[in-house]
């Protein structure tokens, strides 16, 4: 008769276990006055105004609208000519310029809208602003880094938000 050996739990079983148990740390209490922080950053006229436009963008079921790039003659040949090779490799005909510049100007903004909604201060405009309502509410710990890497400061991530 076989022996009965107890069975070596699942990778899941395993992680629910670990996460009950030892991986099993309490969040990080907010600070005291984010709520506070919070309210008064959403109240500023400047982020009233971006979230009537995030609201529109993100609600906005009309066709589409035509624009006019300029791209250098070279850029266009290179897109071409990728696109000619990634359509031979999936075997379908190539995609015209203009659909490919529309779907890469489309990602773009797309990206744009998902960073600003979940993270407004992402934009140095709003990290500014963020920051200085920290400053003026005496919590200058909250603040985000602002710059563009020129002066060594990395851009504003993750935020309060």
């Amino acid at each position: 008769m076989p022996e009965d050996k107890p069975s070596a739990p699942t990778v899941d079983e395993a992680l629910s276990a670990w996460e009950s148990g030892a991986g099993d740390t309490p969040d990080a209490l907010p600070h005291p006055k984010l709520a506070h922080l919070k309210s008064l950053f959403a109240a500023h006229t400047d982020v009233c105004s971006l979230e009537a436009v995030l609201s529109a963008a993100m609600n906005d079921a009309g066709d589409a609208v035509s624009v006019t790039l300029e791209v250098q003659p070279g850029l266009l040949a290179l897109l071409a000519h990728i696109e000619k090779l990634d359509s031979a490799r999936v075997g379908r005909n190539p995609a015209p310029p203009s659909r490919l510049l529309t779907q890469i100007v489309s990602n773009h903004l797309e990206n744009l809208l998902h960073t600003i909604v979940t993270n407004p201060t992402s934009h140095p405009h709003y990290a500014e602003l963020w920051n200085a309502v920290c400053a003026a509410e005496g919590a200058p710990e909250l603040a985000v880094p602002t710059g563009d890497g020129a002066d060594g400061t990395p851009p504003a991530e993750g935020g309060p938000f």
